[in-house]
């Protein structure tokens, strides 16, 4: 099945070939680019071999295109992009912005459709009350 991962604010498409590609930032670093599998629960990124990433480290994730911040508001370790599944199916995915923390959600207008990463299931209760006031 295709997938497109589009910015949630311009709906510019962030996936090129086989990544997601963002800006990151965080403290005390101008930033970079981040490269994501575009495959749900796979963890697997690329970056520049001069940036560097400590575990548990908090990332700021932008968009590319328009540099517009993708943290959930109400989940401030949460990053979300827009994923297009076939034609006209639409859903946020919702990933952490931790290093190392291994969870993803798929999320419709009505219900948390899908999770992925083993450390997906505490965060359900954040993500919920974010999404679906």
């Amino acid at each position: 099945m295709n997938h497109d991962f589009l910015c949630p604010k311009c709906k510019g498409y962030l996936n090129v070939g086989e990544r997601v590609i963002f800006t990151i930032k965080k403290k005390n670093w101008a930033g970079g680019i981040l490269l994501l599998s575009p495959k749900l629960g796979e963890y697997i990124y690329e970056k520049h071999p001069t940036e560097k990433i400590e575990p548990g480290e908090k990332l700021e994730f932008h968009c590319p295109i328009c540099q517009y911040d993708l943290t959930v508001k109400g989940a401030d370790n949460f990053a979300k992009v827009l994923m297009k599944e076939g034609e006209n199916k639409m859903f946020y995915v919702v990933f952490s912005k931790k290093e190392g923390e291994k969870c993803t959600y798929k999320i419709s207008e009505t219900k948390i459709e899908k999770t992925f990463g083993e450390d997906a299931g505490r965060n359900i209760d954040v993500l919920s009350a974010s999404f679906f006031r």
